[in-house]
């Protein structure tokens, strides 16, 4: 957490009855579910624009599930994104998998999710500088 996401009670002590009533005004909650988003009309704006960039991307291919297959259900996260000075700058929903319903050996056998860090990669860029190596994409 950075420093500005909250403010130190220690430089509040003179001010200890109203810290108690302190609080960061934001313009709603965010909603725990589908049923209570979609009250909304920024929110259903969000998970427009979440669907838009999922087909845009080509995300996901819709496809029939063999019988044999068994469902994996979908949740909506939101959140409310704040700019520097606490104010809402815009309202985001996120379509993600329960992938935590699956079971190892029985809905899938091996994971594989390839992740490159920048760090990792200045080094080996560093490297091959060094050793004056060609790097080349494949």
């Amino acid at each position: 957490m950075r420093s500005r996401d909250y403010i130190c009670g220690e430089a509040l002590s003179e001010l200890k009855t109203e810290v108690r009533n302190l609080a960061a005004p934001v313009d709603s909650e965010n909603p725990v579910d589908f049923v209570e988003a979609v009250r909304h009309s920024k929110w259903r704006i969000a998970m427009k624009a979440e669907i838009d960039t999922i087909e845009k991307n080509q995300t996901w291919e819709l496809t029939s599930l063999p019988e044999e297959m068994k469902k994996l259900g979908v949740k909506w996260v939101f959140k409310t994104k704040l700019n520097e000075k606490g104010e809402v700058d815009k309202y985001k929903a996120r379509l993600v998998a329960k992938g935590y319903a699956q079971q190892f050996g029985v809905d899938y056998n091996e994971v594989y999710a390839p992740m490159e860090k920048w760090d990792t990669i200045r080094s080996i860029i560093a490297l091959a500088a060094q050793k004056k190596l060609a790097l080349i994409p494949t």
